[in-house]
């Protein structure tokens, strides 16, 4: 992934040491939840690093020991918010297969509810992962996520239903996880109401793509 990114763009965002003991890990986590927390609280404008380092009760020395630049850390961040989205797709692989369509829909529910959450929780970061998609040298982060988004989509039509071919599960994957997102930053970018409301037509287009190729009784 980062061979993807020109030397200039690696050298600004990339963290400066990667932790390898627990207390290293430890504080890290410190330093990504205090910004998290700061981004919900203060909307649109970006905390900065002494900031971050006053909530995270540690020195701006010590943020910097890990990180040259709060664009650094917010892009930390964007990463750990993507990484979230496969394990709770992963969630509905592992579960049984459902076999009609009301359980299916049942499981639907439940993704939609765990990745609502994501969003939600998460709605100060969308700048940055919209930054990250519109700069072609950062675009290679969120691709990697969206690849590994798309084969567990896959993986999931084909849990509920082996037969569907992997590249027509691929190809629904993708048409999942962009509409799914897109509609998500839209509804963000409204009110709660709107957000509810866009997610439930986003269900409701997802079924109606998906339902035909399960074979569910």
């Amino acid at each position: 992934m980062n061979r993807s990114l020109n030397w200039k763009t690696r050298t600004a965002l990339k963290p400066r040491k990667q932790p390898r003991q627990e207390r290293s890990s430890k504080v890290v986590d410190r330093i990504l939840d205090a910004a998290l927390t700061l981004t919900r609280e203060q909307g649109t404008k970006t905390p900065t690093t002494l900031a971050i380092a006053q909530r995270a009760g540690l020195s701006v020395g010590s943020i910097y020991q890990y990180y040259p630049n709060k664009e650094a850390i917010l892009l930390d961040l964007a990463r750990r918010w993507l990484a979230a989205f496969p394990e709770v797709i992963t969630r509905r692989i592992d579960a049984p297969r459902p076999t009609s369509h009301d359980a299916f829909q049942q499981e639907v529910d439940k993704l939609f509810l765990d990745t609502s959450r994501l969003y939600l929780d998460n709605a100060n970061l969308m700048p940055v992962i919209e930054a990250i998609t519109g700069n072609p040298d950062l675009r290679p982060i969120q691709n990697e996520y969206d690849d590994q988004i798309i084969a567990l989509y896959a993986a999931w039509l084909q849990h509920v239903n082996p037969a569907i071919p992997d590249q027509v599960a691929s190809r629904l994957g993708v048409v999942m996880m962009e509409v799914g997102h897109v509609c998500r930053l839209v509804g963000l970018k409204r009110d709660r109401k709107a957000f509810d409301l866009i997610q439930d037509d986003v269900k409701t287009m997802w079924l109606a793509l998906v339902i035909p190729y399960l074979d569910l009784s």
